[in-house]
């Protein structure tokens, strides 16, 4: 979940396609397109693509989409993770920023909402496959339910429905969504190796809450343990009460997803053994729905997703 809070909203259900992820081929398309930093000037269309220079902006311009993180980066720190001149990285990011596909202030250099954009088109056969067995899963339970993939170390969601209790889980958008803090992303970090979870969320992870996994052995423990039972859990980890369980969605060709039940915390525990069924249900649904849907995604690296 993003930022969560409690609030009396209009009951129904209600999607939310939100999530979003790197989709390097649209994204260098576009950032070819708008400059041949080689060159020092600005072109758009074939002429940038076709041009000598054009590749290596592309690979540059790609270095730095995949050094982004949820905090925000200087151009100096931008320029430290990628290798390249500080004056590059300064003019390949005003070339992002003017297609929205970063965002530049006092904080820093942030993913922009181009990325989700993109990301939407991209992940839209996932999500239109699974809205129908997160829809049952919704009845079964009346609780948030989403459908999830990564963005570097974060947390996208591509598709969600709002509970429609009166006192329920509903995500505000603002709030860093760390994978090694909610249950969708542990779900998909138990998909990857301990090493390619250390490199992505560090020797000391981020601390959101009292509850939060800030030991990296800790989390690798929780990781084995969903391995083993199929489910991940957040208990008051990523938002003070707030719980959720999470079941990674493993398919051939495809990156790693998870889908995930968002409880307020005074009634998790009481109705756990009723959501893990209805929950592997759901998850195994999903599975054969999208084993059966040709022209799936490639499968990509983590760094990628």
């Amino acid at each position: 979940m993003q930022n969560v809070a409690f609030s009396a909203v209009p009951s129904g259900v209600v999607g939310d396609h939100t999530g979003c992820a790197f989709v390097c081929i649209a994204v260098q398309v576009r950032i070819a397109s708008w400059c041949n930093l080689q060159e020092g000037t600005v072109q758009r269309g074939d002429e940038a693509i076709r041009d000598s220079g054009g590749v290596q902006v592309i690979a540059r311009a790609a270095a730095i989409l995949r050094a982004l993180g949820p905090d925000g980066m200087s151009l100096g720190a931008l320029a430290r993770a990628t290798g390249l001149p500080r004056s590059t990285v300064q003019r390949i990011v005003e070339a992002l920023a003017a297609e929205s596909l970063v965002e530049v202030g006092d904080g820093g250099v942030r993913p922009g909402w181009g990325l989700q954009r993109l990301a939407r088109v991209a992940q839209s056969d996932v999500a239109t496959q699974a809205r129908p067995h997160l829809e049952c899963l919704f009845e079964r339970t009346h609780e948030t339910i989403d459908i999830a993939t990564a963005l570097g170390g974060e947390v996208a969601f591509l598709d969600r429905i709002i509970s429609d209790q009166e006192l329920r889980v509903v995500p505000i958008t603002d709030r860093p969504r760390p994978l090694h803090a909610m249950a969708s992303g542990k779900a998909i970090l138990a998909c990857l190796s301990d090493a390619q979870v250390a490199a992505l969320v560090g020797p000391t992870p981020r601390k959101l809450t009292p509850a939060t996994r800030v030991v990296l052995s800790d989390l690798l423990s929780d990781l084995a343990e969903v391995r083993r039972s199929g489910f991940a859990y957040d208990r008051e980890e990523h938002a003070q009460g707030v719980c959720a369980v999470g079941t990674p969605i493993r398919v051939a060709g495809l990156r790693p997803h998870a889908v995930s039940i968002a409880v307020p915390a005074h009634r998790f525990e009481a109705r756990l053994a009723e959501y893990r069924p209805a929950l592997l249900e759901c998850r195994m649904q999903i599975e054969t729905a999208l084993s059966r849907q040709p022209g799936l995604p490639a499968s990509q690296g983590q760094d990628d997703a």
